[in-house]
């Protein structure tokens, strides 16, 4: 067994899953299309690999009895764990409850809150092409909301939300709208109707 042909099993496996990996991690915050479509095939090419390097490294160990040729397969593991150590904390970010949903209709574009139970809000910012989802830190008193930020993805300009009760058509319905220092709306173009409101009362 020579250890060039040790690195041409590795190079390829090392290539696509370093791939893989960094296009989950880089789009995590992100949907578009063919997103779905582009993991699946970055999957099914690793895989193919897989089987390939598995095939082969069974064949040189069968010829050289050395533990080294089943390197490339245990590089194919470790990635493979590093796909399921990924998708577990990604997955892991949005696991505590709702206790406030919020959404703005534009149109062609729209937006929303998640504001969860465990002090973490989750935003997200739909072009009708794509989405883009923002995470920070909230508190909530009363019906003032203050974020860990001031400017979010082009939408939200400021760090405090608050919410209201108005009539929308015949329904009196709650909202939430942007505030400065003073508690003046910013915009009353841009108001988030809330869907789900499971604060303590």
């Amino acid at each position: 067994m020579t250890y060039i042909n040790l690195l041409l099993r590795m190079i390829p496996i090392i290539l696509v899953g370093l791939l893989l990996n960094g296009f989950i991690l880089s789009n995590a915050d992100e949907d578009f299309i063919f997103k779905n479509e582009i993991i699946l095939l970055l999957a099914l090419v690793f895989i193919a690999i897989f089987v390939w390097i598995i095939y082969k490294d069974k064949k040189v160990f069968k010829n050289t009895k050395s533990r080294l040729s089943f390197l490339p397969t245990i590089t194919a593991i470790i990635f493979i764990v590093s796909f399921l150590i990924t998708n577990i904390v990604l997955a892991n970010r949005d696991n505590s409850p709702i206790i406030i949903q919020a959404g703005y209709d534009g149109g062609f574009n729209g937006a929303w809150f998640e504001f969860r139970k465990d002090g973490t809000y989750k935003f997200g910012n739909s072009g009708g092409i794509g989405i883009t989802y923002s995470r920070g830190k909230y508190i909530l008193k009363d019906s003032l909301i203050t974020l860990d930020k001031d400017n979010i993805d082009n939408t939200i300009q400021s760090k405090l939300l608050i919410i209201r009760k108005e009539k929308i058509i015949d329904t009196l319905e709650q909202v939430i709208y942007q505030i400065n220092q003073e508690h003046q709306i910013i915009s009353k173009d841009l108001k988030f109707i809330i869907h789900v409101d499971k604060r303590k009362k």
